[in-house]
């Protein structure tokens, strides 16, 4: 494994699309992590600000950054800055995936809860979707546009959605926004770690539509030669299946702020490996 401070706060931070890569030979490797740093890059910006115009101005900079790179332009240490420009000079990489990248960063700049699920869906679609499917691009397996966009659909989105689920002990207590709810009374409870109807539908729902997904991914799938090198890039959300069943049958785990796998999870997840 190449070892960079980039690749190792990738590594750190966003483990599962890191560990998705392992199997890539080291130039493929790199092309799609550097892919990923980026997007850690913004999405570490609503973190480290106090006030939403102070993101909004760091997303902005990048906005510029992304439109005015050039053959003359400085990367200074930036190794994974570096990697997106050749990518871009490849034909492999379009700045429109990456300035829609930042733009839904916003929303994570603003604090504030979304307004409907169709808006959370759009910003799972423009950033963990979004994300998928730049990534693929990187590879000659995915060349055809209509197969990216569908794979990158039935698993970027579902990893997005699975995301948002298993966040929400942490984010709630932070008093950070997640998932989207009805009422004001939702959010009351869901920041006391507590549970109603409308929480539990919210739940139910969103599970359903990953493990709908990720069916009709595997489906795809099917119909196509690819190499399992190749899979792995796609079956991150594969791993938060068991943990996701646990959910839907007891929502209130949701408030648990560290979801890790049972032994037997992990054992039948294993076997698995082996015989596919």
């Amino acid at each position: 494994m190449i070892e960079t401070n980039w690749l190792s706060n990738l590594k750190k931070f966003d483990r599962e699309r890191f560990d998705s890569l392992r199997h890539l030979n080291p130039e493929r490797r790199k092309e799609i992590a550097a892919i990923y740093s980026f997007n850690l890059e913004l999405a570490n910006i609503a973190w480290n600000v106090s006030e939403p115009e102070l993101g909004y101005l760091k997303l902005r900079w990048w906005e510029d950054y992304i439109n005015d790179m050039n053959d003359g332009y400085s990367f200074g240490d930036n190794e994974y800055l570096l990697i997106l420009f050749k990518l871009f000079a490849k034909g492999k990489l379009h700045k429109s995936n990456l300035l829609r990248l930042i733009k839904a960063r916003e929303f994570d700049c603003s604090k504030k809860p979304f307004d409907s699920h169709e808006q959370q869906i759009k910003y799972i679609r423009d950033t963990s979707q979004n994300l998928l499917f730049m990534g693929l691009g990187c590879l000659i397996e995915f060349n055809d546009n209509s197969l990216r966009t569908n794979l990158s659909e039935y698993f970027g989105l579902s990893l997005g959605l699975a995301r948002f689920v298993l966040a929400v002990g942490s984010l709630s207590h932070n008093k950070c926004y997640s998932l989207f709810l009805p009422t004001r009374l939702d959010y009351n409870l869901h920041f006391e770690g507590r549970i109603n109807d409308n929480i539990i539908d919210r739940i139910h729902s969103d599970i359903d539509l990953i493990f709908n997904l990720i069916d009709r991914g595997k489906r795809e799938l099917k119909s196509i030669g690819l190499k399992k090198k190749s899979l792995s890039v796609l079956n991150t959300v594969n791993n938060f299946v068991p943990i996701l069943k646990d959910i839907r049958n007891n929502p209130q785990l949701i408030f648990r702020k560290c979801h890790k796998q049972s032994f037997r999870a992990k054992l039948i997840e294993k076997i698995n490996r082996l015989v596919t």
